[in-house]
């Protein structure tokens, strides 16, 4: 029998990067990236998506989040609308029909919130990239960018198989840390006192008994939590529980963790945030049995990152524009979350806003202040730490996804850039994400 493999030795020659071109380069692939990514491929455009994890779906897939925040209104249940459903609607869709998605009420921030499995929501954000016609790049580091005056003209990005450049008249920088202002010199903002982040938990073999309620199970599992938080060494003193009962799975938020800007720094600040989760969880195991005594961790997904690093842009979101409710005239997006802001190791500030309060997101704030073709977009718009910590979930990311890919098609269209686009043209591709007819 003939062996048809064989080995042959070579020996490394060249370091020139593999080229891509493309329309528009979304760089981060997580909710506001494949939002845009998505509905720009959908526009006609060549869409480049780079993310630096090896998977789609950024920290909703890779921490996981477990809940989708932000999308629909504030205030009493049979009130609740759809801020944003442009994207919003198709991917609720998407997610129910996998049986994954769990709306649920919450009394707390008054407004539904999507439950879902982060195996079910990353297969949702790939097959509708890949069907939208987008060029998918996980695992592409951006490590430099080329900028010329106030433009970047190309990203280049390390690989595990080797330099990769990609070229755009465009770029749209959803990486949660404003990389791209970062690696051009453009001036971005720091959080100081920091913005804490958190080390989620992923339980299966969750037991639901037919008498208990589920949102009642929840409730008393944080109740547990924080009674028992000095006993098992938790800093956290209120945590968080989704369930997902048709999966026999709960989602424990129970830590706070320092993030901060620094390679070897950050991972020395995770490692002991991890023990704490695998400690809720056996207080859970412990304290909870007829729920809990069989579960067991399913994973501990990435450190999750709530704020690092913001641009610098031509308008900035404060905390009084979104306590006032104010529609700023550039209104690209609009968002109802509670002010949410982790900048404690032990608790955070929790605001819920009135019923059938909204405010909305200014196109300025997307816009860096000496960057002509790039637009930021998730958590590293232009705002300040109070009012990021309401527009940051994932909601009112998706509506800025959308926002960037129509803008993108416009500068397109008129051979223009981000800075010039027409934003009543804009507004009027938006009308649905913005309330109007």
């Amino acid at each position: 029998m003939t062996d048809r493999t064989r080995t042959d030795i070579d020996r490394r020659s060249t370091s020139a990067a593999v080229a891509l071109e493309a329309d528009l380069c979304v760089v981060g692939a997580g909710m506001s990236g494949v939002a845009c990514a998505v509905t720009a491929a959908r526009l006609g455009r060549r869409v480049a998506l780079l993310d630096a994890a090896p998977w789609v779906g950024g920290q909703a897939v890779g921490v996981p989040i477990g809940t989708i925040a932000g999308l629909f209104s504030c205030g009493p249940r049979e009130d609740q609308r759809l801020l944003s459903p442009l994207f919003g609607e198709e991917l609720v869709r998407r997610l129910e029909v996998r049986t994954a998605a769990w709306p649920m009420y919450s009394r707390r921030a008054r407004t539904l919130i999507v439950v879902y499995d982060e195996v079910d929501l990353e297969r949702v954000f790939e097959t509708t990239l890949i069907d939208a016609g987008v060029r998918i790049v996980p695992g592409a580091v951006v490590e430099a960018v080329e900028r010329a005056g106030d433009r970047v003209t190309v990203v280049s990005c390390a690989t595990r198989f080797g330099p990769l450049t990609v070229q755009a008249p465009l770029f749209v920088d959803a990486s949660g840390d404003a990389v791209l202002s970062w690696l051009a010199g453009a001036p971005y903002r720091v959080s100081d006192p920091p913005v804490y982040g958190t080390q989620m938990a992923v339980l299966e073999h969750v037991e639901f008994p037919a008498e208990e309620d589920a949102t009642a199970i929840a409730r008393r599992a944080e109740e547990l939590l924080q009674t028992y938080a000095d006993h098992y060494g938790l800093t956290r003193r209120e945590s968080r529980v989704f369930l997902l009962p048709q999966r026999g799975l709960a989602i424990l938020n129970a830590t706070h963790l320092p993030t901060p800007l620094h390679p070897v720094a950050f991972w020395e600040a995770a490692w002991p945030a991890r023990a704490e989760a695998e400690r809720a969880t056996q207080l859970l195991r412990d304290q909870y049995p007829s729920v809990f005594g069989r579960a067991r961790l399913r994973r501990l997904g990435s450190p999750g990152i709530r704020q690092t690093r913001t641009i610098v842009g031509r308008t900035r979101l404060t905390a009084g524009d979104v306590l006032a409710g104010r529609r700023f005239p550039d209104a690209i997006a609009r968002a109802a979350w509670p002010v949410e802001l982790h900048d404690s190791a032990t608790d955070y500030r929790w605001q819920p806003l009135p019923d059938g309060h909204l405010y909305t997101i200014p196109y300025g704030a997307l816009l860096p202040a000496e960057l002509s073709n790039v637009l930021a977009i998730g958590r590293c718009i232009d705002a300040d730490p109070v009012a990021l910590s309401s527009a940051r979930v994932m909601g009112p990311c998706a509506a800025m996804g959308v926002a960037a890919a129509h803008a993108a098609d416009l500068a397109l269209l008129s051979g223009r850039d981000f800075a010039t686009v027409d934003v009543a043209s804009l507004q009027q591709r938006l009308a649905p994400n913005l309330g109007e007819d």
